[in-house]
C-alpha cells in the first residue's frame, strides 16, 4: 500500500467524520503518511494481498472510526501502519480471507 493511499485513506475518513472528535487528529495522520518506512508498507501490502478485500476494508474502517471517535491515538502514521500491520496477523480475519476465497471457486 503505497504511502499516497494512506494519506487519501486518512483524508477520506477525515472528511467523513468531520464532526468527531478525533477528525484533526486523522488529517494530522495523512500530514505524516508519506514517513511510513519502505518495509512496513511492503510487509502491508502483502499482507493486504492474501486477505480478502472486504476483510481489509473492515479492519482500515474500524481503526479509523476507533481514531475519529477518539478512542485511538497514534503519534503518527508510522504507527498507525504498524497496529495496522499487526491487526492483518488477526486469525479470524486470515480465516476469513480463507473461508470467502474457498466459496468463490
Amino acid at each position: 500500500m503505497p504511502t499516497n493511499l494512506f494519506e487519501q485513506y486518512f483524508l477520506h475518513f477525515a472528511g467523513k467524520n468531520a464532526d468527531a472528535p478525533g477528525a484533526a487528529h486523522l488529517t494530522k495522520l495523512a500530514a505524516t503518511a508519506k514517513a511510513i518506512p519502505v518495509p512496513v508498507l511492503a510487509s502491508l501490502t502483502a499482507k493486504m494481498a492474501r486477505l480478502n478485500p472486504r476483510a481489509v476494508n473492515w479492519t482500515l474502517a474500524t481503526l479509523a472510526e476507533e481514531i475519529a471517535d477518539g478512542c485511538a491515538y497514534y503519534g503518527d502514521a508510522i504507527g498507525f501502519a504498524r497496529v495496522l500491520d499487526r491487526d492483518l496477523e488477526w486469525p479470524e480475519l486470515v480465516e476469513l480471507a480463507t473461508v470467502e476465497a474457498g466459496s468463490t471457486n
